[in-house]
This record gives structure tokens, C-alpha cells and sequence, in this order.
């Protein structure tokens, strides 16, 4: 079977364990790269590697 290419905002959300929210707060902020085929934007699966690598690997302070 092949890989998925690209993930909806909910797949993406589900594939890495946070909420909608989190994965749309990312795109606003510029952290993760969405396209835009139709007006709901999918996130390519390299993108969301690259993404959860560059994440801290240890929780914010404060």
C-alpha cells in the first residue's frame, strides 16, 4: 500500500496526537506549511515529519 501523501487538518491532528487546534495554531503561526487545492488546506506528510522533528522535546516552562 502506499504512503499517504497528505493529511486533512483532523488526519494530521489524529496522526500525531493533538487536537484540530493545535495543528491550525501551527499553520497560523507558520510552523507548518498547509496548501490550499480547495479552500480546506491539507498538509503534506514530509511537512509534518519535518514539523514534530523541529518540536521541543521537553515540555515549556512556566
Amino acid at each position: 500500500m502506499a504512503e499517504k501523501m497528505a493529511y486533512t487538518v483532523q488526519e494530521a491532528a489524529a496522526a500525531y496526537g493533538v487536537s484540530a487546534d493545535v495543528i491550525r495554531a501551527h499553520i497560523k503561526a507558520g510552523n507548518l506549511a498547509a496548501r490550499y487545492p480547495t479552500s480546506r488546506p491539507i498538509i503534506g506528510s514530509e511537512e509534518l515529519k519535518d514539523w514534530f522533528d523541529a518540536l521541543p522535546s521537553e515540555a515549556p516552562r512556566g
